[in-house]
């Protein structure tokens, strides 16, 4: 019996931490002032020297094989065979081709539909928009990885995510992180970012699953994911997975420190039975926990059926305590302006903004630099040796915190302050080699590190 107080009582402690969670998140927005605590560059000393314990157990891995070194599980949430499941998806495609949008047939993407509506690069072979995938992971060690997820992030931003994730402990922080950089590798998440969307399901781009636009009162990016809109029958779970990935990656871009999250509307107008896809629901969810963590600000579940609630209870069990506490519920647009601006909320759902949701086809030439090597190896090699000068400095940062030397641990900070930020800088540059441009940059709304929502409105 003991044993099912101690549960019982463990479940209630987790059920208090997340409503009291969930009552700061809405303190936040009532306040409209991000809570800056545990974020980048808003560290107390405790979290700063959590950081460099960390920062130390990553080092002295940094030259060992990635397969080496323990981590948590990798847990794929749903047990589907890839290579099986795109034959399948082939094979309908061929002998039994079907349209699933504004004629976007099954599995088809959106390269294979620009190459029957003539847009094609002078600069491809055969006319391809994206050339050939090229990896820019340079071995089989952590460091070549750690590198290849960091990409535009501040790399204390990236380790950061895995300690509030853990509650500051480092060695659960340090585990999960490891599991993280080895799942990216086996999903081949860099090579998702290459060919950005021109590899995804054209119907999921034409419709507009989800999409981003406007901030929310704490400036967070606005993401709004339609449900009614979405089919389970209409992409193979692969092409599905590969899209959401592609998703959690773009959005990244869009997140600047301190704005370090976004703020997710689950809008269920329209939801019925047949948009629910308990594959896509899993996948989602353990990305979002186990792979891309303390990405989400908040969570608005908006105007669902009256019998949600039931698939409400089939889904709260999954969430971590942490993820369940962001997770809030408007029924009318009143309520969802305690969270965004009238000015930033969509005028179909109340708001004043009037834009709506076109997908922008990729222009012929909108890739060139990508077919341009010996640019793409300049810029990767101004990057490489920023991150070597970030490691030096960071190694001084860690060394003086163990001899107890003051004023060379600060000064190592300004100069890891300084490397970080011309690192985001660089890897901005080197983007432009190594990834397809998508829908906000073509769009005007991401400049390099600049993001404006405005440009959204002058695009036809």
């Amino acid at each position: 019996m003991s044993g099912l107080f101690k549960a019982i009582s463990r479940q209630r402690s987790q059920v208090d931490m997340a409503g009291a969670d969930r009552e700061a998140i809405t303190t936040q927005f009532l306040k409209g002032r991000l809570h800056m605590g545990g974020l980048f560059q808003n560290l107390s000393p405790t979290e700063e020297n959590l950081l460099a314990d960390m920062w130390e157990m990553l080092l002295d891995d940094f030259d060992s094989p990635l397969d080496s070194i323990p981590s948590d599980p990798i847990v794929h949430p749903v047990e589907y065979d890839d290579e099986v499941e795109r034959q399948k998806a082939k094979e309908v495609q061929e002998s039994l081709p079907f349209e699933v949008f504004d004629g976007c047939m099954f599995n088809e993407t959106v390269e294979d539909k620009c190459k029957q509506l003539g847009i094609v690069s002078e600069h491809g072979k055969d006319g391809e928009l994206v050339p050939s995938y090229e990896s820019q992971i340079g071995d089989k060690t952590l460091g070549s990885a750690f590198w290849s997820v960091v990409r535009e992030d501040q790399p204390d931003v990236l380790l950061l995510r895995f300690l509030r994730a853990r509650k500051w402990d480092i060695d659960r922080a340090y585990r999960m992180a490891i599991a993280a950089v080895k799942w990216r590798i086996q999903e081949n998440v860099e090579e998702i970012i290459w060919y950005g969307d021109t590899r995804n399901d054209a119907s999921l781009m034409w419709k507009g699953v989800s999409f981003a636009h406007g901030k929310d009162k704490l400036g967070q990016p606005i993401v709004w994911s339609r449900s009614s809109h979405h089919h389970q029958k209409d992409q193979s779970y692969p092409q599905l997975k590969r899209y959401l990935i592609w998703m959690m990656e773009t959005l990244r871009q869009l997140l600047s420190t301190p704005v370090e999250r976004v703020c997710l509307v689950m809008d269920l107008t329209d939801h019925s039975n047949t948009n629910m896809d308990w594959p896509f629901v899993k996948t989602f969810i353990k990305f979002l926990e186990a792979y891309y963590p303390e990405c989400l600000g908040i969570c608005i579940v908006y105007n669902g059926p009256w019998w949600f609630s039931g698939v409400w209870k089939l889904i709260s069990p999954l969430l971590d305590p942490v993820v369940a506490s962001k997770v809030q519920f408007a029924q009318k647009p009143e309520a969802l302006l305690k969270f965004i601006d009238a000015n930033e909320l969509l005028a179909s759902r109340g708001g004043k903004d009037t834009y709506e949701y076109e997908f922008l086809k990729p222009s012929p030439e909108e890739n060139k630099l990508m077919f341009d090597k010996e640019g793409r190896q300049a810029a990767a090699a101004k990057l490489d040796q920023l991150h070597k000068q970030f490691i030096d400095a960071t190694k001084d940062w860690t060394d003086s915190k163990e001899k107890g030397d003051d004023d060379g641990f600060a000064a190592a900070s300004t100069r890891r302050m300084e490397l970080s930020y011309e690192i985001r800088l660089a890897a901005i540059e080197l983007d432009k080699y190594t990834r397809a441009r998508h829908y906000y940059s073509r769009t005007g709304v991401l400049q390099g590190e600049v993001v404006d929502w405005s440009k959204l409105q002058k695009v036809k």
